[in-house]
């Protein structure tokens, strides 16, 4: 069954809820909190398209809330769109554990471009010091060259450091 709310579908899938379509002011993100599982709220957010500013502030409301309610986040399969909120604002990230996120990578020996899924945890080495990882066209087996600059697009994964003040 989904849960339709505004522009953003909500579905139940094994262990963890897909969210799809975009995330503005009548998302009532703040909601779903309600079903986490033993204080651990897993969002899959592959489908998630857009998010707008008003979007931007219900989703900081609920990872305060969640932080306040003692419910840690999971963010699996994070799109683009929610990946450069991450990397602009900083309370967007909350308390969020990112497990895996796409990335844009292109192909200079066939011109495929698509995002590609990135799994935290196996590439924990490389994207801890802003590295790409490798990744081979599906297409045409070459090597994708990563399309971004790195130090940008995986600065949601560095910590924030306190300033002195």
């Amino acid at each position: 069954m989904t849960d339709t709310r505004g522009r953003l579908n909500i579905d139940a899938g094994e262990g963890q809820w897909n969210l799809s379509g975009s995330i503005d002011e009548t998302s009532a993100l703040t909601e779903l909190l309600s079903r986490a599982q033993h204080s651990n709220l897993v969002l899959d957010l592959a489908g998630v398209t857009f998010i707008n500013s008003l979007g931007v502030r219900d989703w900081i409301r609920m990872q305060n809330e969640a932080t306040r309610q003692g419910i840690a986040i999971e963010l699996r399969r994070v799109s683009e769109p929610i990946i450069h909120q991450l990397n602009m604002i900083i309370a967007t990230r909350g308390n969020s554990r990112v497990a895996s996120f796409y990335a844009p990578y292109a192909c200079d020996s066939c011109g495929r471009e698509e995002s590609q899924l990135i799994d935290v945890a196996a590439n924990a080495v490389g994207l801890a010091n802003l590295v790409a990882p490798s990744i081979t066209c599906p297409e045409c087996a070459a090597q994708m060259a990563f399309n971004d600059f790195p130090e940008r697009y995986f600065s949601f994964l560095v910590p924030e450091t306190p300033r002195p003040g």
